[in-house]
């Protein structure tokens, strides 16, 4: 693999959960082997009210239904979600690391892109299908968008991590250059400077995409083919009609 250790520094198991695999981040919510303030801590939330992680108080859990490693082929089922509460009333959910809208870890994700964009996307698939066991887990058109996601984020989180980059790099190099410098940790710092993991689609980019492609029931609505008939003052005379003359007269 071209991703880097869990974290970069050294640290505890309690203060490093979310910076590390699915494997220690799920063992360690499963037994309850956790704290509360150390998780809110390393995310780097902190309450609009105190501006300290000091009142965060356990809220609630919620799962994500299926993870895929692209890598080792790994599925995580029932991902729990740690949500926490803040004095102000407002609330945060603590998600791990790897974790972001798409159903494959991040890191998977973008080392399946580093392949794709040097030997070719047929080469990524079987890559993944072979990881995988031999079942087909993302098509080739799935591939391309994450592909075409990870190259655009990669160059803006390069900038945000003072990662070094050439502008002029091709898209295999400068996946692979970022991947090798990246660290679990790196994708938290993202998380909190973004408002959003790295392969997520930013609120503008969601705003963008709604406006081109409107959704079924909210076109803008069409002039009506019968406009109602002209209102006239008492006693005019009129000749309503809305339908032309008979066939054939």
């Amino acid at each position: 693999m071209l991703f880097g250790d869990s974290s970069g520094l050294p640290h505890s198991i309690i203060s490093s959960i979310l910076s590390s695999g699915f494997a220690v981040y799920l063992a360690a919510i499963n037994s309850g082997n956790y704290v509360i303030h150390d998780l809110v801590v390393e995310t780097g939330f902190l309450c609009p009210k105190c501006r300290t992680a000091d009142c965060a108080k356990y809220h609630g859990t919620w799962y994500r239904k299926i993870i895929r490693d692209l890598c080792s082929g790994e599925v995580f089922n029932r991902v729990p979600i740690l949500r926490v509460l803040f004095c102000d009333g407002s609330t945060k959910s603590l998600h791990p690391a790897e974790l972001w809208r798409g159903k494959a870890t991040i890191t998977s994700t973008l080392e399946a892109s580093s392949i794709a964009a040097k030997e070719g996307f047929e080469e990524a698939l079987q890559w993944v299908i072979l990881s995988g066991g031999g079942d087909e887990v993302i098509s080739e058109r799935t591939l391309r968008r994450w592909l075409k996601r990870a190259v655009a984020q990669i160059s803006i989180a390069s900038a945000v991590l003072n990662f070094s980059s050439e502008p002029k790099e091709p898209a295999s190099e400068k996946l692979e250059n970022f991947l090798t410098q990246l660290r679990y940790r790196d994708l938290l710092t993202l998380r909190r400077h973004w408002g959003f993991s790295l392969l997520d689609l930013s609120p503008s980019e969601k705003l963008t995409n709604t406006i081109k492609c409107p959704k079924p029931g909210f076109h803008n609505p069409r002039p009506a083919q019968n406009p109602p008939s002209e209102i006239l003052p008492r006693g005019t005379k009129s000749f309503p009609s809305r339908r032309g003359p008979p066939i054939g007269e």
